[in-house]
C-alpha cells in the first residue's frame, strides 16, 4: 500500500484536510499505523497498522484519536471485510470494541473484495476537552503565520508567557 501510487495520492489528501493520522515509532521512524477519516461523511475511510505492531495499542490510539474528529451526534461508519474473511479479523475486532456493529453484510469493495458496513452510535460518549477535537485550528496556529508567539501577540488575560532563566 505505502508505494502505491493511488494511495499515496488519497493519503496526501487526507492530510491536506487534516483527515489523516499516522503513528510513527520515535526510536525507528517506522511508520506503525495510519487512519483515515471524513469528517464530510463521518466515517473512517482507511486504517491499516503494520503487523510488527499489531496488538501494542497503536490501532486503538489511532482509532480512538480519528474518532474524536468526527460527530458524536449521528452514526460513524466504516467498510471492512466481513466475518470470516481473515486479513479483517483484527480490524473488525477492535472495531467492536469500540462500538461499532455489522449494520450491511455481503458488500463489494472497489477492488472487487467482499466487504461488510460497520456503524457505531457515540451520541452517548463523553467528549472532553482535548486539542484533538479541534485538531484543524490547532494545525493552523502550528503554522508560523498564525502562531500567536511567533507573531508576538501578548499572552492571554490572566497567563503568563514562557520566562528564560540563562
Amino acid at each position: 500500500m505505502g508505494t502505491d501510487p493511488e494511495f499515496i495520492a488519497y493519503a496526501k489528501s487526507k492530510a491536506s484536510k487534516y483527515e489523516a493520522l499516522t503513528a510513527v515509532d520515535y526510536m525507528t521512524g517506522a511508520n506503525m499505523g495510519f487512519i483515515g477519516f471524513s469528517r464530510t461523511h463521518n466515517r473512517i475511510t482507511w486504517f491499516g497498522v503494520s503487523e510488527k505492531y499489531r496488538g501494542k495499542g497503536v490501532g486503538s490510539r489511532l482509532l480512538k484519536t480519528a474518532l474524536r474528529q468526527l460527530e458524536h451526534i449521528k452514526p460513524i461508519t466504516v467498510e471492512t471485510y466481513p466475518e470470516g474473511y481473515e486479513p479483517g479479523v483484527p480490524a473488525k475486532k477492535l472495531y467492536r470494541r469500540f462500538g461499532f456493529a455489522e449494520t450491511q453484510s455481503k458488500l463489494t469493495g472497489p477492488h472487487k473484495l467482499p466487504i461488510c458496513l460497520m456503524t457505531a452510535d457515540l451520541s452517548g460518549e463523553k467528549r472532553g476537552k482535548s486539542f484533538h477535537y479541534d485538531y484543524p485550528r490547532y494545525a493552523r496556529h502550528s503554522q508560523k503565520g498564525f502562531c500567536p508567539v511567533c507573531n508576538a501577540e501578548p499572552a492571554p488575560a490572566g497567563q503568563t508567557d514562557i520566562a528564560v532563566n540563562d
